[in-house]
């Protein structure tokens, strides 16, 4: 019987730690993520049996610092868990004083396997490289994941790396790539913690995702790209010069005039609300098998991929001929696998194609993606209205509800800055018209919090009076970008949605937790308050309790000069019932309705 690969991660991961605490680690500290959700299961696990001091920290930075201490008063090996991206970039000065105090550390951070490196794949970048120069080793799991481990390999890894940090004492890095699934459910927690065992690891259970996906697709060569077929164009985050945008703008407006497909675009994209052929609820109707019924159609690629896990499960189908476009980035940014890619930009591919056109006789035929479009505006100008009456009919502030009413709240000429977690996410899926009423700013590049207040400052400083909806952790996070309010240019308004911690990992597909508390070691609420802390920093403040106050709050804000902070509270577990009913109840709506959209 095939074993989950889920279970597989959680056990290595034990193992692993297992082996870490016989060699003699008594302490470890624990940063909030998705991709290191073994390896947090599985130091929780030891945690609650007494075999491990279990600390847990929301900024990597301070957490690679807490952990220095430890170690230089107790001097033996403390480790750190991170997840991938820029939260292992957080941990360089720590390891910097490790090195130069010589203390030793153990970094241990998760990260994507090799088929989503160097392809522009979320939060995937060359972590293995960051803290190199000042560690005393660094070894990593097979870079396919590490379920490829075997058993040797795995006590090489551990001993190997222990030894190292402690011979001439300092940080060393070990980087564990991750492959998909990553969080096992209860009943496979219980079956490793029961003591399950392997006699080898099964590295031939395992396929690569990369090659299934690969499988799937023809012989890669250059598509020719047939405007009067059936088509989609997807519009990710915009990544080109300021200057190009408007430019950009009008080859998008010129390319759906000549083929009628529909647009599908990231609130990050610079697409205006005016574009013709834009459904604004695509994200949403992913959720019913509409989609599912199209076996084959062109699919030109914008930029890299909005964060749409079902856009990218349906992207990996086959089917589909895909041409992905960049503005000028030659780096592969398709972790899907499926395209072709041409860096020279947009507005230049447009232009050289409709010179071709000019120099060849074409027939005019009825294009077939027009119904196709027509039917997809239908479908979205019924959800526009459903989602009004189910998110603003009783008042009550919700993270849905939030990123619907806010954008209908501001000014045109008032740009946002979205946080990497939830906010981006909400805006992607209940905003509507309302993500393309003006520019939305987001730094999706490693889609760490780290950094989201201060960056928000330099946007403003720049752009001028701004909008920054951000978690209550990734605030807190950065709580110092606070201190450039003294400069008189800077004017943000922070909308701080304070859920209690790191409520979108309610979102994830994480089972009960068989030995250890969901809140402590992914949640991570912290005991400060976030009003007191802003008028620590001379920062004027709101709280608000429903959408009414909301909208009082931001008058107010606007009658003032300087920075504010408007606090929103929600609550992270009813939000994502809230999220998954509204995907049931649509489903089920769409398909008692389909009659009204023929």
């Amino acid at each position: 019987m095939a074993i989950s690969l889920a279970r597989y991660n959680f056990f290595i991961s034990l193992e692993l730690l297992k082996t870490l605490v016989a060699k003699g680690m008594k302490c470890i500290v624990l940063c909030p993520g998705s991709r290191s959700g073994p390896l947090a299961l599985a130091a929780s696990s030891l945690s609650r049996k007494k075999e491990l001091t279990l600390i847990t920290s929301i900024d990597e930075r301070s957490a690679a610092f807490l952990a220095l201490g430890i170690s230089a008063a107790s001097g033996n090996v403390t480790g750190v868990i991170t997840t991938s991206g820029s939260a292992v970039a957080n941990l360089l000065p720590a390891a910097v004083e490790a090195d130069r105090s010589c203390h030793p550390l153990l970094f241990l951070t998760a990260d994507r396997p090799a088929r989503l490196k160097e392809c522009g794949a979320n939060q995937a970048v060359n972590q293995q490289d960051f803290l190199k120069s000042v560690c005393r080793h660094f070894d990593e799991s097979p870079r396919g994941g590490i379920h490829l481990i075997t058993k040797e390999g795995l006590v090489s890894l551990v001993e190997k790396s222990f030894e190292m940090a402690i011979k001439t004492p300092g940080p060393v890095h070990i980087n564990l790539a991750y492959e998909e699934p990553l969080h096992p459910c209860q009943l496979d927690q219980k079956k490793v913690l029961n003591g399950w065992q392997i006699d080898r690891f099964l590295m031939d259970k395992f396929t690569s995702k990369k090659d299934e996906v690969i499988n799937n697709f023809p012989p890669l060569k250059l598509p020719k790209l047939d405007p009067f077929s059936l088509g989609i164009i997807i519009v990710g985050p915009w990544r080109g010069k300021v200057e190009q945008l408007v430019s950009f703008r009008m080859a998008l407006n010129k390319w759906q005039n000549l083929t009628g497909w529909p647009i599908l675009a990231d609130p990050l994209s610079g697409v205006e609300n005016k574009q013709e052929g834009l459904i604004n609820h695509w994200e949403l109707l992913f959720s019913t098998d509409l989609f599912e019924k199209i076996k084959e159609i062109q699919v030109l690629r914008l930029g890299p991929l909005p964060p749409s896990r079902k856009l990218h499960l349906w992207l990996e189908k086959p089917g589909k001929i895909q041409l992905l476009i960049t503005e000028g980035d030659c780096r592969n940014l398709d972790p899907i696998g499926g395209s072709i890619q041409f860096s020279e930009g947009f507005s230049y591919w447009v232009k050289k194609f409709f010179e071709q056109m000019s120099k060849q006789p074409i027939i005019l035929e009825k294009n077939i993606s027009e119904n196709f479009t027509l039917k997809l505006i239908k479908y979205d100008l019924f959800i526009n209205e459903w989602l009004d009456k189910r998110l603003f009919r009783n008042g009550l502030i919700t993270e849905p509800a939030l990123a619907r009413r806010l954008p209908r709240l501001l000014p045109a000429s008032i740009p946002v800055m979205l946080a990497s977690s939830s906010p981006i996410r909400d805006w992607l899926t209940y905003s509507g018209h309302g993500a393309f009423l003006r520019r939305c700013f987001g730094f999706r590049g490693a889609s760490g919090i780290d950094g989201t207040l201060s960056m928000g400052m330099g946007l403003s400083i720049i752009m001028g009076r701004m909008i920054l909806v951000t978690g209550d952790l990734a605030l807190l996070h950065d709580t110092n970008g606070w201190l450039f309010s003294k400069d008189s240019n800077i004017s943000l308004i922070v909308i701080m949605i304070d859920n209690g911690g790191g409520g979108i990992f309610n979102q994830l597909n994480i089972d009960k937790i068989q030995e250890g508390d969901f809140e402590e070691i992914f949640l991570m609420p912290q005991r400060v308050c976030p009003l007191t802390l802003a008028k620590a920093y001379g920062v004027k403040y709101k709280q608000v309790a429903c959408l009414d106050d909301l909208e009082q709050a931001i008058e107010w804000s606007f009658s003032l000069s300087t920075n504010v902070l408007i606090r929103v509270c929600t609550n992270s577990i009813e939000d994502h019932r809230l999220r998954v009913s509204l995907r049931d109840d649509l489903k089920r709506t769409l398909s008692e309705n389909l009659s009204s959209f023929d």
